[in-house]
């Protein structure tokens, strides 16, 4: 009971301050404001939204094949790359947050050895430029790119939207698409997607 009457607190908050009402917005912590991280502020993805499509794709790895495979190598080294953006969002800050987040997961939970991209500077800027240049996913390059870092498998993905509108109605569906690579093959040996629906009615 206390939990609702804390999240229609924060949203009360967030509804006044967007409606232009007299209350005079101030600044507050999440930790002092139970349930103001459950609040949408808009369309816009938010880490809720990117934890929540990453842990439904996480959750279907670990129960692929590619774990079993995983687990006959004795702790294959593996390597997350920057997931793409496909939106029309500014979101790259919290893409590489995410990158983070398969990385512990992975640390914490598959039987691999997980290789980091941030100690190669040079060819993390490198990848973001391809990425950012070319149109259509190359698994070849993806591979090229793991063997650079010395891995077995890459981890890759890239987000994505469609976005729809109505009179008095805006609804925007996001998608992060998750695919492991053999870096010997080129060959996809998982890939997943899930999604989340924002919108304003």
């Amino acid at each position: 009971m206390k939990s609702h009457k804390a999240l229609g607190l924060a949203l009360s908050v967030i509804l006044a301050s967007a409606s232009g009402c007299a209350h005079k917005p101030k600044a507050v912590r999440g930790s002092d404001t139970p349930g103001l991280d459950h609040a949408a502020m808009g369309t816009g993805l938010d880490r809720r939204d990117l934890s929540q499509m990453l842990r439904e794709n996480m959750d279907v790895m670990k129960s692929s094949r590619v774990y079993q495979v995983w687990a006959q190598e004795d702790r294959p080294p593996v390597s997350v790359l920057p997931i793409r953006n496909e939106t029309s969002e500014h979101i790259e800050s919290a893409l590489g947050a995410l990158i983070s987040e398969v990385e512990t997961n992975l640390v914490n939970t598959a039987p691999v050895r997980v290789i980091s991209l941030e100690n190669q500077k040079s060819l993390m800027e490198e990848i973001q430029r391809q990425q950012n240049s070319q149109g259509a996913f190359d698994a070849t390059q993806v591979a090229s790119w793991g063997k650079q870092l010395g891995a077995r498998y890459v981890i890759t993905g890239k987000v994505f939207t469609t976005d729809e509108r109505a009179p008095g109605a805006h609804r925007v569906q996001y998608y992060l698409f998750l695919r492991v690579i053999s870096v010997e093959t080129s060959e996809v040996l998982f890939q997943n997607q899930a999604a989340v629906t924002k919108a304003i009615l």
